[in-house]
């Protein structure tokens, strides 16, 4: 497997491309928000990374509602094969975005846009995944997770599955990876310690996991290596929500060389 990477460049850090060639150097070669790269002039952004070693994997989704023109346009500037959705009304739920949890008939519509959308995007070469978060697997509907339910009433969509959340939620997510088959696409490494923390974001307060480097937490990393590998899957893109001990170079680097010591990067 290859290693990527989401997130870990803030504004403050100085120029994105210069925080880009650092994690480059470290040995990361994926990088998601290929979104990035629409600001300013594209194919120079894309000259820089390429140069980097470090291929564009995604830009963004923002809803089921998104325009598939805009999102084939966008994707297919940035030179990515994914289009990923963070979010849906589970999760924004979960994370105080709207004050009721969707009902059954709520989230079937919902999953028929996204399948529409997806069988847009797939016409062009591009797959639209989703991205779960613990929510995706403790709220059911008829006593099926809601994640299990995306890929029994969906054929379009494939998933990017963050194994840290999937573990967080009680779930194995080697379970999990098995499960959804060649639904999957990519996967997201995340780890947490034991405890809890209130959040202040975008959506209010809201208890999340006490994140961790890859590697130091609950998550089976080497278990979760293992399989996504054994089921072809290229990616193994480490995320972190917020620092704690560690810088995000710091955390990069710690959480590529535990993975490296599993002997399953390529």
């Amino acid at each position: 497997m290859k290693a990527g990477f989401i997130g870990f460049v803030r504004p403050e850090m100085g120029d994105p491309y210069d925080v880009l060639a650092r994690y480059a150097k470290v040995g990361y070669t994926g990088m998601e928000s290929g979104s990035m790269l629409l600001n300013g002039d594209v194919t120079e952004n894309r000259k820089r990374v390429e140069a980097m070693g470090l291929v564009p994997l995604s830009i963004h989704c923002p809803s089921p509602d998104a325009d598939a023109g805009e999102l084939i346009r966008q994707a297919q500037a940035a030179g990515v094969s994914y289009v990923i959705n963070y979010a849906l009304s589970v999760a924004m739920y979960r994370f105080n975005g709207r004050p009721t949890c969707p009902d059954y008939d709520e989230f079937r519509r919902e999953l028929e846009k996204m399948d529409k959308l997806a069988g847009e995007l797939k016409k062009e070469g591009l797959q639209l995944l989703f991205h779960n978060h613990d929510a995706d697997f403790t709220q059911c509907y008829k006593g099926v997770p809601a994640m299990y339910l995306m890929s029994a009433y969906t054929e379009n969509l494939n998933f990017e599955v963050d194994t840290g959340w999937v573990t967080y939620a009680g779930h194995d997510p080697q379970v999990v990876l098995r499960n959804l088959g060649d639904r999957v696409s990519l996967i997201h490494i995340k780890d947490f310690v034991c405890g809890e923390v209130p959040k202040e974001g975008q959506y209010g307060s809201h208890t999340m996991p006490r994140f961790t480097t890859p590697g130091t937490g609950k998550l089976n990393l080497k278990g979760v290596l293992q399989t996504a590998k054994d089921m072809g899957i290229p990616y193994a893109i480490v995320e972190q929500d917020f620092q704690y001990n560690l810088t995000e170079l710091e955390t990069l680097t710690a959480a590529y060389l535990n993975m490296k010591e599993t002997g399953l990067l390529d």
